[in-house]
């Protein structure tokens, strides 16, 4: 390997067994991807990852910029790309390297790096492309797989297939058409211009999870949601319903590792249940008071729910809005206390906010909204004791967090990783698929019930479409559901604290059963089984 990099860096390349080629990393982040990244630069260690370089990325403070604060930084390894320069830049800690490839007048997002306008970004998919094939055509041989992740990165791994065995993993069903963009590169990416059986142009999906030797989405739950969920199989996906057989579900661990104090905790609610509780809920009380002052100041001992994440349609914030109102006109003495603290997400984020906001100056004594990233995350996960997630579809989800005790529709991810507490109606039927009668429960679901039929598919569409979400059939039902488990849920706290703190010592369990190691190995699994099938000449 004849390139311009520091001997460890290139010992790093050359004894990898993979390469991961990600559109988001943590330090050009977007979405939850953007965790999963960071998690699978701390464990998978024989492993280097690709991604865009997206130099006009908005940064909070000038010392989140990582080229400042030296976090990532150029090297002398530069190559040309249809004419074009491209730059390695890499990143500077312990854990697996990121090689940035940047090229002049690409990757230009400024709030994510899929901040430009769509056929920008189709473009750019096929420039990283040619870059991470130029790479890997200098530094790395066949016995190294390529492991891609989602649409924008199935050009470079079909361009890598020839020489390298291939994965795709799913974090969504997310895709696009790229034959409007493929002109200007002559017959190199000529597959994307493929006419399907029937009727159009195959999408990057379809053509991806046809090449790969393996394709593999992040939860097992979300693997049966694509074939079964009318909002993939119907909305969605139903482009991709032929090949979801190839699927393979591999469930991704937790985003944040298990601290000594919940694990010593977990003891305590073992040996000792009853001062092991008291614990639990002083520490709580302790976590409150060092919350913001307008926080701090109302919640009081009421239950805190918080409601996070990007404004997207997918996470249907507006259902707890909508949950969240109607209880508390029902019954302003609702000991209840709603924290939204969400981000920034598509083009209907703005009126989604404003529904929060709106909420939150209807009743200030129980609502809070907070814009942006939240600044005091771990004060507010040790004050708070429920996390609810009503998501339209979840790939998988960070159910758990610490102990906070999550509140979530029985959907795809969501429901594979959380047993619930006495589910009823549709959640009850998720929660027996998933889990076996005698596992401990630690979390509430929920789940509206209703068949689905052409009006149903008709109020997803709309509910993944609409900003904000439109007051349809489906979203009353929603709502009705949702609002009964938080009745639940403020009843299981408040009067029934040795239940609720069960539910946490299976929190704290789920969260240290997972691992990243056994994510990794069921992909190694499956390069395994796939050399047996396609043979690579060296």
């Amino acid at each position: 390997m004849n390139i311009p990099l520091g001997d460890s860096l290139s010992k790093k390349i050359g004894s990898a067994q993979f390469f991961m080629l990600r559109y988001e990393t943590e330090f050009t982040p977007c979405t939850g991807i953007t965790a999963v990244t960071k998690q699978e630069r701390r464990s998978f260690k024989r492993g280097i990852m690709i991604a865009p370089w997206c130099p006009k990325l908005k940064r909070e403070k000038p010392q989140d910029d990582p080229l400042t604060s030296g976090k990532v930084k150029p090297t002398d390894w530069t190559f040309k790309v249809n004419g074009l320069l491209c730059r390695v830049l890499v990143t500077t800690d312990e854990f697996a390297p990121i090689l940035f490839l940047a090229i002049e007048g690409h990757f230009e997002g400024v709030e994510t790096p899929y901040d430009i306008p769509l056929p920008a970004l189709r473009k750019d998919t096929l420039w990283f492309g040619l870059a991470v094939d130029v790479l890997l055509t200098q530094a790395a041989s066949p016995q190294q797989f390529v492991w891609a992740a989602d649409w924008e990165t199935v050009p470079a791994m079909v361009l890598a297939r020839s020489r390298h065995h291939v994965s795709l993993t799913l974090h969504n069903t997310f895709d696009e058409c790229l034959v409007n963009e493929i002109k200007p590169f002559g017959k190199t990416f000529a597959l994307f211009g493929t006419k399907r059986k029937g009727d159009g142009i195959k999408t990057a999906l379809e053509i991806g999870m046809e090449l790969a030797d393996a394709v593999t989405t992040v939860n097992r739950g979300f693997a049966y949601g694509m074939r079964n969920e009318a909002i993939q199989s119907k909305v969605m996906a139903p482009h991709l319903q032929a090949l979801m057989g190839r699927v393979v579900g591999i469930n991704n661990a937790s985003f944040a590792r298990v601290s000594d104090s919940l694990v010593a905790l977990k003891q305590s609610l073992i040996e000792n249940p009853v001062e092991a509780r008291k614990e639990l809920f002083k520490a709580q009380v302790e976590a409150r008071a060092l919350l913001p002052k307008e926080i701090s100041s109302t919640c009081g001992d009421k239950v805190i729910i918080v409601s996070m994440g990007r404004r997207v349609a997918q996470k249907l914030h507006d259902v707890m809005v909508e949950s969240t109102r109607q209880l508390l006109r029902k019954d302003k003495k609702l000991p209840i206390f709603v924290v939204f603290t969400t981000v920034h997400g598509d083009a209907g984020s703005p009126a989604r906010l404003e529904r929060m906001q709106a909420l939150a100056r209807e009743f200030p004594d129980n609502v809070a909204c907070l814009d942006g990233r939240l600044q005091f995350f771990s004060e507010m996960m040790r004050a708070a004791d429920y996390n609810c997630m009503p998501s339209l579809y979840e790939p998988h989800g960070g159910a758990y967090e610490g102990t906070v005790i999550p509140i979530a529709r029985a959907i795809d991810g969501l429901a594979e990783q959380i047993c619930g507490l006495e589910p009823k109606g549709e959640a009850a039927k998720m929660n027996i698929q998933w889990h076996p009668a005698n596992e401990a429960p630690g979390g509430l679901l929920f789940r509206e019930g209703g068949k689905t039929n052409a009006g149903r598919v008709k109020d997803l569409a709309a509910l993944l479409s609409e900003s904000p979400s439109p007051n349809n059939k489906l979203f009353k039902e929603m709502t009705a559901a949702l609002s009964e488990v938080l009745l639940q849920a403020v009843d299981l706290r408040v009067k029934r604290p040795e239940k609720y703190a069960e539910l946490v010592l299976a929190a704290i369990e789920k969260q240290q059963g997972a691992s990243w190691e056994v994510n990794l190995g069921g992909m190694l699994a499956l390069i395994e089984d796939a050399r047996l099938k396609r043979v690579i000449k060296s």
